[in-house]
C-alpha cells in the first residue's frame, strides 16, 4: 500500500512514499481541486468548469482524461478513482489540511489550555502559505476561504489558551502585529484589550477599543459588538475611583513546595475550570478537589491557585477549615477574619453569622476574587463563605461535599509509581534514588503512592544519610510498626485518617472494620444492605469508587482500620456468607450448567452474571483463601464451588480454579459431606478438562459414591465424566458401565434439570466417536441442543453444535457440517472463552480438509495449532498438527507430514491418550509409506490398529487393508 501525502496550505505539493511528485499546471490544478473535495466525488463537467472557467477547449473532456492519465504516470494507478460521474482522491490520501482541522478540533475540545497550546503550535505550523497560493482554479475558492477563516480561528484560540495561562504580557507584541494586520477582527482586538488591562495599561485598553471604533465608523459605518462594548465598560469600570471603604486587594495563598510532581491532567483541568464563564449570572466558580487524605490536595490547588492569580484582580483569600481535626473552624470566625483583611473596620463588622455572610458578598460584589477554602469538613462548613457570582471558590475536602449544587468535582487518587519515585529523588536525592532503583519503587508501593506518607518517608532518608533505601523498605514492610514509620514532625499519615474515621456512621465504621480484615484488593456493591455503606464509605474517601462500580481500599487506610477496631472472626465469616450468597445467585445465571447449580432464585442476568465472575475472579479465591485461615472451611468449599461453571466457560482460569478447589479438600476433614462430595465433583471434572484424566477419575468415583440420595444432577455428571476419562484412558469397560448407570439413572429421574443436555451430548458424543453414522449419536445431540436453548446454556450449545458438525461431517453432509461448525465458533465467541473458540474452529478445519478445501484448513489449522500452544494445550496442539499433516499428506509434501504427525504423536503418548495417537499413528504411517518406507509404515500401522480394535472403531477394517498393501510391499523390498 503506497503513502499518499497532499498539501495545499501554501504551494501545491503531491508526495509518494514521501518522494515528491512534480506537476504541470494543469495537473497542479486538477489535484487541488480534487484535494479541497476531499471524500466527495467530482464530476467532468465540473473539473472542466473549474479548470477553463471562460474559454473550455473543444475536447475538454479528452483533455481531463489526458491529465488524470498523466497523474495517475507520475504517481500510481490508485491515487485518482473513476467514480461516476467523475473523479474522486483515493481515501488512503493525506491532506495536510484534513490533518490541521482535526488538530483545531481537538484543541477546541480540551479543557487542558497547556495541551490546546501544543496543538495549535503544529497545526498552524503546516502552513507555509495562504492556502492553494499557486492555483488558480475556481474549484477551489471556496476550501480557500473556509480554510483561511478557520486559521483566524486557530490563531484566536491560541491567543485565548494562552491569555488562561496567564501569559498575558507575552502576548501583547504579538497581539499588537495580529490586530494591525487584521483591524476587522473584533475577538483578536478584544485580546489584545485584555493582555493590556491584565499588564496594567488600561489607557492602552481603552485606545486599542477607540482605534477599532473609529475604523469600523469611518469604513464600514457600523459600532463594534457587543461583546467588544462590554469587555470597553468594564475596563472602564476598573479605573473608577474605588468606595469610601479602604479597599485592600488580598494576597493571601500560602507558597506553594516546591517538590510537586506530576498532576498534569488535574492541574490542566484546575486551570481551565478556574479560568471558565459561570453557568448563570449570580453563580460563583465552585470547584472541589477531594480524595483522601494525604493525595497531595492541598498543594495541587495552591499550584492552580498561584497560576489563576491573574484571572482574579480584586485577589485572593485563603482559609484553613481544618475539617480534617476534631476541631473543624467555625463559618463565622472565618468571615470575621475575611471582612477585616478585605478591609472592613473591626467593630463594622457583625455579630451574627448571617449579617455577616451578607455583609462579606456585598463587600466581593463586582470584585472578582479566588477564596480557597483549605480542608473543609463539609457543605454545612463551606456554604456561608462561598463568594458570590464572578468570583469563585477552590474547595479541598476528603469529602465530594454533594451537599452544594453545581460543583465542578477533581478527583484526586494516588501518584503513579514514576511520579512517586520522582517525589522521592526530590527529597532524598536524584543519585541514592537510582542507585537503589528497585527498592525505590518497593518503598513508593509500600507508601501506597500516598504523596503524604512518600514525602514523610523521603524527609526520612534526606536526614539520615546513612540510611540505605533497602533498609528503610524493610522496615515499611511490616505492617505492625509501617503507619509507625510514617510519622515526622507534625506529618502524620494515622492522624490523616483519625477525623475521617470518627465521622463515621457506626454501620459504615463497622463494615470498614470488615472489610480491613479482608485480603480483598476490591469490592463490589453486592446488596441493597452492603451498597449503601460501600457509598458513604467512598463519600468519606476512606474507599476510592473506580468508574465500573467497584470500590478499592488503600493499604494504609486498611491497617489504619485494623488498628482502630476489634472485630470478631465471626463478622468476617458472616460477611464472606454473604458474597456467598450472591455468587451462588450469579451461578444460576451464567450462560453454563454443566454443574448443577444451588436450588436459589436469581433475577441476575446472564452476562452481567458473567462480567461479575470475571471481575470478583481474584476475590473469590482471596475470599477462599481468607476463609481457611478463619477455619470456616465449609464456607469456603461452598464458595469455591460457585466458580466451576464460569471456569468452565472461560476455561483460562481453570487451573487457577483447581488450585483452589485443591487447598480446600486438603481440610477434607472439616467439610460436611455434601461439601466435601461437590468440591470432588469440580475438581474432578476441572482435572478432566484439562487433560488430567489419571487424577480426575479418583475423584470422579469418589463424589458419585457420596451423591446418593436426592443429588441425582450430582450424580449424573460425576457419572459422566468418569465415563469420559475412562474412555480416553482406554479403559472402555468401566466407560461403558458408567455411560450405562448414567442412562438408566437420568431415565429414572427424568426431567434431571439443566444438567440433562449435557448427559444426552456425551451419549451423543460417546456413540458418534466410534460409530460416526449412528442416528442415535444425531438424535441424542440434536436433542441436547434443543435443551441447551431453551434452558438458555450457550456453552451446551456450542458443545452440540460442534458434535452435530462433526456427525454431519462423517456422513460427507458438508453444507450442514460447515454450518453448525460456524454457529459453534460464533457461539464460543460470544462466551469469550478462547478454548472454546480454538477447539471449535479445528473441528471446522477438520471439516474443510474432509471436504476437500485444504486452502481453508491451512490457515485455521496454523492458528489453532499457535493457540493451542499459547493456552499449553498439548492435547489440542497434538491434533492441529494431526490435521495439519494430513493437509501436507494430501498435497503430496510428505516429509512435512511426517515432522507433523511425528510431533502429534510424541504429544498424545506424553498426555496417554490412545485413541486420538492411533489417528495420527495411522496418517504417520500412510506418510511413511507414500515415501517408500514400507517397514517403518507396517510397524506404526500395526500399533495404531491394536488401539482401533481395543476401541471397536470403524477405522480398524480401513486400516487393516493398507497394512496388507504395505506388508506386501516391504515383501517386495
Amino acid at each position: 500500500m503506497h503513502e499518499y501525502q497532499i498539501g495545499i496550505l501554501g504551494r501545491v505539493e503531491l508526495r509518494v512514499d514521501g518522494a515528491a511528485v512534480s506537476l504541470a499546471p494543469l495537473e497542479r490544478a486538477f489535484v487541488a481541486s480534487l484535494a479541497a473535495h476531499q471524500g466527495r466525488i467530482v464530476s467532468v463537467d465540473r473539473l472542466i468548469d473549474g479548470l477553463w472557467p471562460k474559454h473550455p477547449p473543444a475536447s475538454a473532456r479528452n483533455r481531463v482524461q489526458a491529465i488524470v492519465a498523466s497523474v495517475r504516470r507520475r504517481t500510481t494507478p490508485e491515487l485518482i478513482l473513476t467514480r461516476a460521474p467523475g473523479y474522486e482522491l483515493n481515501t488512503a490520501v493525506a491532506v495536510d489540511a484534513a490533518e490541521f482541522a482535526t488538530a483545531v478540533q481537538a484543541a477546541a475540545a480540551t479543557t487542558d489550555a497547556r495541551c490546546a497550546v501544543e496543538l495549535l503550535d503544529q497545526a498552524l505550523a503546516r502552513w507555509r502559505d495562504d492556502a492553494f497560493v499557486d492555483v488558480d482554479a475556481r474549484l477551489v475558492d471556496l476550501e480557500r476561504d473556509r480554510l483561511g477563516e478557520l486559521r483566524e480561528h486557530a490563531v484566536e484560540l491560541r491567543v485565548e489558551a494562552l491569555l488562561s495561562l496567564g501569559l498575558h504580557q507575552e502576548l501583547v507584541p504579538e497581539l499588537t502585529t495580529l490586530v494591525r494586520d487584521r483591524p476587522l477582527r473584533e475577538r483578536l482586538r478584544g485580546q489584545l484589550m485584555v493582555a493590556l488591562h491584565r499588564c496594567g495599561r488600561q489607557a492602552e485598553a481603552l485606545a486599542v477599543y477607540r482605534a477599532g471604533a473609529r475604523i469600523l465608523a469611518e469604513e464600514h459605518g457600523i459600532d463594534p459588538g457587543p461583546r467588544l462594548r462590554q469587555l470597553h465598560q468594564e475596563i472602564l469600570g476598573s479605573e473608577r475611583e474605588p468606595s469610601p471603604r479602604a479597599w485592600i486587594r488580598p494576597n493571601q495563598l500560602p507558597g506553594v513546595t516546591g517538590d510537586f510532581v506530576g498532576r498534569g491532567k488535574e492541574l490542566g483541568l484546575l486551570l481551565s475550570l478556574l479560568g471558565r464563564i459561570p453557568p448563570a449570572v449570580g453563580a460563583a466558580q465552585v470547584v472541589v478537589v477531594t480524595g483522601l487524605a494525604g493525595t497531595g490536595k492541598t498543594t495541587l490547588a495552591l499550584r492552580a491557585a498561584h497560576e489563576s492569580r491573574h484571572r482574579f484582580p480584586a485577589g485572593c483569600l485563603y482559609a484553613d477549615l481544618r475539617g480534617n481535626t476534631p476541631e473543624p473552624a467555625r463559618p463565622d470566625a472565618v468571615l470575621g477574619a475575611f471582612l477585616r483583611s478585605l478591609g472592613v473596620a473591626g467593630e463594622a463588622v457583625p455579630t451574627a453569622a448571617e449579617e455577616r455572610a451578607a455583609l462579606y458578598r456585598s463587600v466581593l460584589t463586582d470584585q472578582p476574587m479566588l477564596v480557597m477554602l483549605d480542608s473543609a469538613a463539609d457543605a454545612t462548613q463551606v456554604r456561608p463563605l462561598l463568594p458570590p457570582g464572578g468570583s469563585s471558590a477552590l474547595i479541598t475536602s476528603t469529602s465530594a461535599l454533594s451537599g452544594l449544587p453545581g460543583t465542578e468535582v477533581v478527583p484526586l487518587d494516588v501518584l503513579p509509581v514514576g511520579d512517586g519515585l520522582d517525589l522521592l529523588a526530590g527529597l532524598a536525592g536524584t543519585e541514592r534514588i537510582d542507585r537503589e532503583a528497585a527498592a525505590a519503587t518497593d518503598v513508593v508501593e509500600l507508601c501506597g503512592r500516598l504523596p503524604l506518607a512518600l514525602r514523610i518517608v523521603g524527609v526520612r532518608l534526606a536526614e539520615r544519610e546513612a540510611m540505605t533505601v533497602a533498609r528503610l523498605r524493610d522496615r515499611l514492610r511490616d505492617e505492625r510498626r509501617r503507619l509507625d514509620e510514617l510519622s515526622l514532625d507534625g506529618l502524620d499519615v494515622r492522624s490523616s485518617f483519625t477525623v475521617g474515621f470518627e465521622r463515621l456512621p457506626p454501620s459504615a465504621a463497622q463494615l470498614l472494620a470488615v472489610l480491613s480484615r479482608t485480603s480483598l484488593h476490591s469490592f463490589g456493591m453486592w446488596d441493597e444492605t452492603t451498597e449503601p455503606l460501600l457509598e458513604q464509605l467512598c463519600r468519606a474517601h476512606l474507599l476510592t469508587a473506580d468508574p465500573g462500580g467497584r470500590v478499592r481500599m488503600h493499604d494504609l487506610v486498611r491497617l489504619h482500620a485494623r488498628e482502630r477496631t476489634d472485630v470478631a472472626a465471626q463478622q468476617v465469616i458472616a460477611w464472606y456468607a454473604r458474597l456467598h450468597a450472591y455468587a451462588a445467585r450469579a451461578d444460576a445465571s451464567l450462560p453454563c450448567r454443566a454443574l448443577p447449580v444451588a436450588d436459589v432464585v436469581s433475577t441476575i442476568d446472564a452476562w452481567n452474571a458473567v462480567d461479575w465472575f470475571e471481575e470478583e475472579r481474584e476475590n473469590l479465591v482471596a475470599a477462599v483463601r481468607d476463609l481457611l485461615r478463619l477455619d470456616a472451611v465449609d464456607l469456603a468449599g461452598r464458595l469455591a464451588c460457585t466458580m466451576g461453571n464460569f471456569a468452565m466457560m472461560r476455561s483460562q482460569h481453570l487451573p487457577e480454579f483447581a488450585d483452589c478447589l485443591s487447598d480446600v479438600l486438603d481440610r477434607h476433614a472439616d467439610l460436611r459431606s455434601a461439601t466435601r462430595m461437590s468440591l470432588r465433583l469440580h475438581l474432578g471434572t476441572a482435572y478432566r478438562l484439562l487433560n488430567r484424566q489419571a487424577e480426575a477419575v479418583p475423584l470422579l468415583r469418589a463424589a458419585h459414591r457420596d451423591s446418593r440420595g436426592s443429588l441425582v444432577a450430582h450424580r449424573l455428571v460425576a457419572l459422566q465424566g468418569y465415563s469420559l476419562c475412562c474412555r480416553q484412558l482406554g479403559r472402555l469397560r468401566e466407560a461403558d458401565a458408567a455411560l450405562l448407570l448414567m442412562v438408566r439413572l437420568c431415565a429414572a429421574h427424568w426431567p434431571v434439570g439443566p444438567v440433562g443436555g449435557h448427559v444426552l451430548l456425551t451419549l451423543g458424543m460417546q456413540y458418534g466417536q466410534y460409530q460416526p453414522t449412528s442416528s442415535f449419536a444425531y438424535a441424542a445431540c440434536s436433542a441436547a441442543l434443543r435443551l441447551f436453548e431453551d434452558g438458555g446454556d450457550l456453552w451446551g450449545s456450542a458443545l452440540a453444535r460442534e458434535s452435530i458438525g462433526l456427525l454431519h461431517r462423517h456422513a460427507e453432509r458438508w453444507p450442514q457440517a460447515l454450518a453448525h461448525l460456524r454457529q459453534a465458533v460464533t457461539t464460543a465467541g460470544r462466551l469469550g472463552d478462547r478454548m472454546s473458540v480454538t477447539t471449535a474452529e479445528q473441528a471446522l478445519a477438520a471439516t474443510h480438509l474432509a471436504a476437500g478445501d485444504t486452502a481453508s484448513a491451512r490457515r485455521l489449522l496454523v492458528r489453532t495449532g499457535s493457540a493451542f500452544r499459547e493456552m499449553r494445550h498439548q492435547w489440542g496442539e497434538a491434533i492441529s498438527r494431526r490435521f495439519l499433516g494430513k493437509v501436507h499428506l494430501e498435497e503430496g509434501n510428505a516429509n512435512q507430514a511426517v515432522a507433523e504427525l511425528e510431533a502429534s504423536a510424541a504429544m498424545l503418548r506424553d498426555i496417554e491418550q490412545p485413541f486420538p495417537l492411533a489417528n495420527s499413528l495411522s496418517l504417520l504411517a500412510q506418510a511413511h509409506a507414500s515415501l517408500g518406507r514400507h517397514d517403518r509404515a507396517v510397524a506404526l500401522g500395526r500399533e495404531a490398529l491394536h488401539i482401533f480394535e481395543h476401541f471397536s472403531a470403524a477405522y480398524a477394517d480401513d486400516l487393516r487393508e493398507r497394512l496388507a498393501q504395505w506388508q506386501s510391499a516391504a515383501h517386495a523390498q
